[in-house]
């Protein structure tokens, strides 16, 4: 599947793929450039004031107490797991296409990264799957860890007009084992 991927890409001209590039909605490259889990400035001293919802509409995070007034707007309510971002896939695919992202359980609910996983998050017990864009290991045989690793391979050479500071690894295929270590016979 990821070699048709590839082919697709390599065949499509330069207006077919700033055509793929317009299905990443804009709310989602601002989503990503927010900045979540701060305290409200509109309510400073309120309790549970952390910015953890996103407005489709007005394009900004709020908070709790903030509802009322985006009470008729598209909203996704964003989660800390592992201190990463993270959103209810079932949420996010009402407005956003999550196939082929690497989902986790929480709380009993499939949530999906919005950022990249950072390095002392990764689980490597295998590389059997890993991401397209970070090389980083998945659990099942799905192309991305997060979802701004998706939006990066959708608009490809984009990245500046993006505004998503990600990072593209090398491809490298390690061995499972190094040289092994041995007591010296006596």
């Amino acid at each position: 599947m990821r070699k048709t991927l590839a082919i697709q890409k390599l065949q499509a001209s330069k207006t077919q793929q700033q055509k793929i590039c317009s299905v990443v909605p804009p709310w989602l490259i601002v989503m990503y450039n927010s900045i979540l889990f701060r305290n409200c400035v509109t309510h400073p001293n309120a309790k549970k004031n952390e910015l953890d919802r996103f407005c489709i509409h007005c394009l900004q995070s709020f908070c709790s107490h903030c509802l009322p007034a985006h009470a008729f707007h598209k909203q996704l309510k964003i989660r800390r797991y592992v201190y990463s971002d993270v959103i209810n896939r079932q949420d996010l695919c009402k407005l956003f296409n999550c196939a082929g992202i690497q989902t986790y359980h929480t709380n009993k609910a499939k949530v999906v990264f919005l950022k990249q996983r950072s390095r002392h998050q990764q689980q490597s017990n295998s590389m059997d799957y890993c991401c397209t864009i970070c090389n980083k290991s998945l659990q099942d045989n799905l192309l991305y860890c997060s979802i701004a690793c998706k939006v990066l391979d959708i608009c490809g050479d984009d990245e500046p007009k993006l505004g998503l500071p990600l990072t593209r690894k090398p491809r490298l295929r390690r061995s499972r084992k190094g040289v092994p270590l041995r007591a010296p016979m006596f």
